[in-house]
């Protein structure tokens, strides 16, 4: 096996995939295992088996996804899709059951054979998440349906009403959400739900409604929040840091009390200050809510809506919270698949058809699928890959003539539109620019193939949240902390290997990074230094691949040469790899050792 393949594997596996390489033939329905990481067992894979023969990777598939992942691929292969990724289950040998995320690469194509690269990463945990959050809404639906039916129109009904579970429920939701403290309190200033929020200033906040002095406090925040009715924001304590978000829960112009949301250090106030507005809306939503449940049945029913649109925001704030989290966080997942994740958890919850980024491509200027997900879950079509991002120039400019945005859908759909929409294959669709700086860099793409389609003004509002969540993750992509960290075991991986490794900046030619065997080869640290004083014909002739590209290390752009180094006086074998280096500039890894076969 060719060396520089296997120090990428050991590299890709300590990102915590697991990788196996296989060949397969087209006309006859059976496969070659050429590699199995150590690290499959983690799956629950049996290594020594696989390599025996004596076990197939098939059969680790689940029995009901095993069709459909052998179909996708021969389907990749028929529309010469090099480069996707799929999503399906596992059962290993302990019986235990595993949701996997695959990146499967396709390459060697010939009439009979094609290799196949799997890399697999174990996701259960991210879906238990996942089937968390459907619980909790589907609890909150349940709670909803409930109170529409069983509550009278009486006045004793009314006030039982406001301590029911649903609307504690709502309150708690937000909380966790926006990871703020929260309290609920009645018109007298008397604590109704029991203050929540982080357990680190919890007990000082609890605190907060005990002391003496919180009576004409309560006094003040009351008459403010009546004299303003609006999103209102006090002090917590005079001159201190935290803040004070209040909200009124009224049925009718009937005030049954405030609810009060809080913070202590600087970065909560900052959130406080993102979501006081939210956090006012979603408490007029209750107070509405409360005032159609108790109303005559055709205001019931349209309450049951009203309960529908509350748990519609709640859902939808959970998906844009959900993607900014995994912004600040350190997971060893890459922005390309927290990318798709948040993709498939809009179109999931908006119920449309396709939704993708396409970004443009440093070298070349032209567009290219960054991101995709389907609905049926298919692999990116060739209309998708080729024709779609050609008419991406197209789409920039009507975003530019569209105050930012591209919408299109049958309430303002036009024959000129129709035959664009035709070649996407959708009746609707909306566009979103993305930035880098102050540079157009992509596109967010979202359609809807299905039915007489009109975006409402609270699917536009929550598309564009996530356009700019998107776009904050492809910022850190370009040069933050999530791809400092992943290139970091890149890194200690090559200062582990016995052969000279260095990173070159693909236009200067600047050393970004040399490896101590490197270092060794030259004498000195070559970090810093230029690459052009040992190679001066490297051969940077590499073809723009179809699909999705792959973070950091992009496959298949590998060239190889053998030539004497005079400064090393040494006959080399030479191997060029291109890569996304720790702020996202074009780079080159170059290995070098002596060549044995001369």
């Amino acid at each position: 096996m060719v060396l520089e393949n296997k120090y990428l594997r050991k590299a890709i596996q300590k990102a915590g995939y697991v990788i196996i390489v296989k060949t397969c033939h087209k006309n006859e329905r059976k496969s070659q295992l050429e590699y199995v990481s150590p690290n499959a067992s983690m799956l629950g894979m049996n290594v020594e088996m696989l390599n025996k023969g004596m076990k197939l990777t098939e059969d680790y598939i689940h029995p009901q996804d095993r069709e459909k992942v052998i179909k996708t691929v021969v389907d990749a292969v028929n529309n010469k899709v090099d480069d996707y990724t799929h999503e399906y289950r596992m059962v290993g040998d302990d019986g235990k059951l595993y949701y996997v995320s695959n990146e499967i690469a396709i390459s060697d194509v010939t009439d009979e054979i094609f290799k196949v690269e799997f890399y697999i990463k174990d996701i259960t945990e991210s879906k238990a998440q996942e089937k968390a959050v459907k619980d909790t809404t589907r609890k909150v639906s349940k709670a909803l349906d409930k109170n529409q039916q069983k509550m009278s129109h009486s006045k004793q009904k009314l006030d039982e009403l406001i301590t029911d579970d649903k609307v504690k429920l709502m309150m708690d939701t937000f909380t966790k959400l926006t990871g703020l403290y929260s309290v609920f309190v009645d018109v007298e200033g008397k604590i109704v739900f029991p203050p929540t929020g982080p357990a680190t200033n919890l007990g000082d906040f609890y605190d907060l409604f005990e002391k003496p002095a919180y009576k004409e406090y309560y006094k003040h925040i009351k008459q403010t929040v009546i004299e303003n009715d609006a999103p209102t924001i006090l002090d917590r304590e005079e001159g201190g840091i935290g803040k004070i978000s209040a909200a009124p829960i009224k049925i009718n112009d009937d005030l049954k009390g405030i609810w009060m949301v809080g913070s202590y250090t600087k970065e909560e106030t900052a959130t406080l200050r993102r979501v006081y507005d939210s956090h006012w809306e979603i408490a007029n939503m209750i107070s509405e809510d409360l005032r159609m449940t108790i109303a005559i049945d055709v205001e019931s029913a349209k309450s049951k809506g009203a309960g529908k649109k509350l748990l519609e925001e709640l859902t939808r704030q959970s998906i844009v919270s959900d993607a900014m989290g995994k912004i600040n966080s350190k997971l060893i997942d890459t922005v390309d698949q927290v990318i798709e994740e948040t993709l498939r958890n809009v179109g999931i919850n908006m119920g449309i058809d396709k939704a993708g980024v396409y970004t443009i491509d440093s070298v070349t200027k032209n567009y290219v699928l960054r991101s995709y997900w389907n609905a049926n879950g298919e692999v990116p079509s060739e209309e998708i890959l080729t024709t779609l991002p050609d008419r991406m120039y197209k789409v920039e400019r009507f975003i530019e003539e569209g105050d930012g945005i591209y919408v299109i859908d049958s309430s303002n759909v036009t024959q000129e539109s129709k035959m664009e929409l035709m070649r996407y294959g959708c009746k609707a669709v909306i566009s979103y620019p993305i930035y880098l700086g102050d540079s157009f860099y992509g596109i967010l793409f979202l359609g809807e193939s299905g039915g007489e389609r009109i975006w409402t003004a609270d699917e536009l509002r929550f598309t564009g949240n996530i356009a700019v969540v998107i776009q904050n993750m492809l910022e850190n992509a370009v040069g933050d902390d999530n791809i400092r960290n992943v290139n970091k075991h890149l890194i200690e991986t090559y200062n582990s290997f016995n052969v000279g490794i260095f990173v070159r900046d693909a236009y200067s030619g600047e050393v970004l990074f040399s490896n101590k065997k490197m270092n060794e080869l030259m004498g000195y640290d070559f970090t810093g230094g230029d690459s052009r004083e040992i190679i001066t014909d490297l051969h940077d002739k590499f073809d723009n691949l179809a699909g999705v590209r792959k973070p950091f290390i992009t496959k298949d752009k590998v060239v190889n040469w053998r030539r004497y180094i005079q400064r090393l006086d040494n006959i080399m074998d030479i191997t060029e790899v291109r890569i996304d280096w720790l702020q996202g500039q074009a780079a080159s890894l170059i290995i070098l050792r002596k060549a044995k076969d001369l």
